[in-house]
């Protein structure tokens, strides 16, 4: 949507387990959590950024599934904090993120007789929540590990448990019933949930819905609720079960169920959905930078980030588009469709959606079908995978007027008639089973037999898979066994220099369209004056933005049209001449797209004025300014890092300027700590600064020392302002993001190691102190992240 909330895109991709990620943690940037149906629970240490890169250690295993996690976190007697995990085998485990596999766990907790399917922790009153398979659910101290009190009244599969606060308990239930209880097991009220409830989210104090909680349903509907039962709202948009509900720091909603979907609310509109290449997505968990990680049939765990700093490089991108657009889509899963009257490849250009995720099928050019999904922030038709009908569609079975894969006849007891078990392939075989079981009233004692007979009846028939007849892909045949050892033994990674950087950072998020449209309507309110410009202007700049809404950012600039001259001075005007100045934001935001994707950018226009003078003229930069206008100066900041990234002229044209710009921007870092935006955007530009400084020969080393030497000492100022690390909701944003502090730490090793000059080191030890700036940044824990340990390291041997 245009002028909201950047897209999520994909960060990493976690790959390790057997079987199905049941349950996903990200309690903190440096690390996640996955458990799995192969029995093992996985911490994984983030080892670097941009791209994020992360390495897995096995933290627990087990002979049975592992289905849900929690995180308790750092107190004084666990410095790291507790992931708390369970499953099938009944016991919940303590351990701390930092333990393996060999060492005992912190605590083992004994006290269900069935699966755990759900986990809680409420922190601050020292006490966390378990529900289970066997209709009950129960209160554990945090530290005597045993269970405090039993949460009376279900009649069913305790599916979902919610710590709300310190007095309060939510839990959801098999018998749709949504109960609230007290933390001493007192039901103060239940309701109905209107179907089986299978996820509970806490919403942040005065939502702005009014809501004070989250259910979700096997009907696909989330239900936001007060705690005295009023339904607020309903939201509609997911196509089968969900299965997982977490929240964002800015209060919306993250969802993920069975139609291969993770979904982002804002209010009771999808903002964004994210199309996952798996049949069950099954868990989603949001982290404090508002980060999220997602748990998949497909056996990986993949984070999402809206931060640009954090996106997955170009190649994972590319290898993710493609294992979506070429996964197989049920046809079963889109209703009753005309597979052979559906409109060709030419509606995508006739016709535009009109909400995120609406779907359409297309007849492709080789008669084959695609299903593309619409994506209302880049205004456009998204392909997200093949569809495909069934294997064994040839062969459908009807069974209570509706046709099935397979229908099979289950005895249960001798003399009385045999049960229906209906079942198709695109079905996940546990969630038949268990809606098997809960129709006929049947223990769920028997879900492990019956989703292995089906498993085994359909000799493990799936869409979009080449497998023999008889493979197993839901992980119960395969899967990783306690106990056996490969003999194979990787050989450590070699640690990898990150000093000196060599590459250019660009900053493209956003999209170019939407300031376009800003342009033209700020513009229109200037009507005939000296400023406003004139309709072969604005068709001028109409025409760019739609080119660059078109280019890829993730390809080396080529952007070239006989167009951008005009454009760049028509913008230099807007970008400068604007009043008040916030109407000059999309003029700038449009200049710095041009600069990422232009092979040759313009060095002047035609009355030989730069867009770098023009800025570093217009006042931006001044401290009274600043005050009232950071967005501006964040803006012009990115406009720079790009011109660094995009051309051979722009980097002249930033050259040309380079004592200007460093002079000016020294205001700028006086308010770093209190707009991380700003933060970023400045921190980058001074990283491609100091590549430029080092990389480029054209300069003298005299003038590259100098400018090494004025780096140095801006940037030292810059690390001793950053506040402590502080990953909590309530701190401040810059507080909780650390990607300034790295960024302004790789620019002055780049500048220290890239230079290699005796006589900036020296300055840089005895004049600016940077030891002590990095000695500060382990105490205020930066260091905890291993990219600062690795970079701080590479300087300190330099200095030494």
């Amino acid at each position: 949507m245009s002028g909201g909330p950047a897209e999520f895109k994909l960060s990493a991709t976690l790959e390790g387990h057997k079987s199905d990620v049941r349950a996903v943690l990200l309690p903190d940037p440096s690390f996640a959590v996955t458990a799995s149906r192969d029995g093992t629970t996985k911490v994984w240490k983030r080892t670097s950024t941009s791209p994020p890169a992360y390495d897995a250690t096995e933290s627990s295993h087990g002979a049975q599934f592992k289905t849900c996690l929690a995180y308790v976190p750092p107190s004084k007697e666990f410095q790291d904090g507790l992931v708390l995990s369970s499953g099938q085998d009944t016991i919940i485990e303590a351990r701390q993120p930092t333990s393996t596999a060999e060492v005992s766990a912190d605590a083992l907790m004994v006290g269900h007789s069935h699966q755990v399917c759900s986990l809680d922790v409420c922190a601050e009153a020292n006490y966390f929540v378990s529900g289970s398979w066997d209709s009950t659910a129960k209160v554990w101290e945090i530290g005597k590990w045993e269970a405090a009190v039993d949460l009376p009244g279900h009649t069913a599969t305790v599916w979902t448990v919610l710590a709300y606060d310190r007095e309060t308990i939510i839990t959801g239930c098999a018998d749709r019933a949504i109960r609230i209880f007290d933390v001493r097991g007192k039901m103060l009220v239940s309701w109905d949930g209107k179907d089986i409830v299978r996820a509970l989210a806490r919403l942040p104090k005065g939502h702005y819905t009014g809501a004070e909680f989250a259910s979700a349903s096997n009907d696909g509907v989330i239900r936001l609720w007060t705690l005295k039962g009023d339904l607020i709202a309903e939201l509609f948009g997911h196509e089968a079960f969900i299965y997982s509900l977490a929240v964002l720091p800015s209060g919306e909603i993250v969802s993920s169920g069975e139609d291969r979907s993770v979904r982002i609310w804002q209010g009771t509109e999808c903002v964004q959905v994210i199309r996952i290449p798996a049949i069950s997505v099954w868990s989603v968990s949001v982290c404090p930078n508002g980060d999220i990680i997602v748990g998949s049939s497909d056996k990986l765990a993949r984070i999402f980030s809206r931060d640009p700093s954090r996106i997955a490089d170009a190649e994972s991108l590319q290898e993710f588009e493609a294992s979506l657009q070429s996964s197989s889509v049920p046809q079963q899963q889109m209703g009753e469709v005309n597979m052979t009257d559906l409109p060709g490849s030419d509606f995508l250009q006739r016709k535009a959606g009109t909400k995120e995720g609406q779907s359409q099928i297309i007849k492709e050019d080789d008669g084959s079908a695609s299903l593309y999904q619409w994506s209302m922030s880049q205004q456009t038709w998204v392909k997200i995978g093949q569809v495909v009908d069934s294997a064994a569609s040839s062969g459908k079975k009807a069974y209570n007027g509706k046709e099935y894969d397979y229908v099979f006849d289950i005895d249960i007891e001798d003399g009385k008639p045999p049960l229906k078990l209906p079942y198709n392939v695109t079905q996940n075989p546990y969630e038949a089973a268990t809606k098997f079981l809960q129709d006929h009233e049947l223990p769920l004692s028997y879900l492990e037999e019956t989703a292995n007979f089906i498993i085994k009846n359909t000799q493990g028939a799936t869409l979009g898979q080449s497998q023999p007849a008889g493979a197993d892909p839901w992980g119960t045949e395969s899967r990783y066994r306690p106990g056996e050892v490969s003999s194979y033994q990787a050989p450590p990674a070699p640690v990898k220099q990150t000093l000196p950087q060599k590459d250019y950072l660009p900053v493209v998020i956003g999209k170019p369209g939407a300031a376009m449209g800003q342009i033209a309507k700020k513009n229109a309110e200037y009507g005939g004056s000296d400023v406003a410009l004139s309709q072969g202007d604005v068709q001028t700049l109409t025409t760019v933005a739609q080119q660059l809404d078109k280019y890829n950012f993730q390809s080396k600039p080529s952007l070239s049209a006989p167009e951008l001259p005009t454009a760049v001075s028509l913008l230099m005007k807007v970008g400068t001449q604007w009043q008040p100045p916030a109407n000059r934001l999309a003029g700038l935001d449009l200049l710095r797209f041009i600069a990422a994707a232009t092979k040759d950018f313009p060095a002047a226009d035609a009355d030989g004025l730069d867009a770098v003078a023009a800025i570093l003229a217009s006042g931006i930069f001044d401290t009274d300014f600043l005050r009232t206008n950071n967005k501006l100066a964040m803006i012009a900041l990115r406009f720079f890092s790009n011109l660094l990234y995009g051309s051979p002229s722009g980097r002249e044209l930033v050259k040309e300027h380079l004592d200007s710009i460093l002079d000016t921007l020294k205001p700028v870092s006086a308010i770093i700590s209190t707009d991380v935006s700003v933060a970023v955007a400045l921190t980058t530009l001074y990283l491609n600064i100091a590549v430029l400084v080092t990389s480029d020969k054209s300069i003298d080393g005299e003038t590259k020392a100098n400018y090494g030497l004025s780096l140095v000492e801006e940037l030292s100022k810059i690390l001793d302002g950053f506040p402590a690390v502080n990953h909590t909701g309530s701190a401040i944003p810059a507080a909780q993001s650390t990607e300034p502090a790295y960024r302004t730490v790789v620019a002055l090793g780049t500048v220290v190691v890239g230079l290699g000059r005796e006589d900036l080191t020296s300055a840089a030890k005895d004049i600016f102190d940077v030891p002590k700036a990095l000695s500060q940044l382990r105490s205020k824990k930066y260091m905890d992240e291993p990219r600062f340990k690795n970079v701080a390291g590479e300087i300190q041997a330099v200095l030494r």
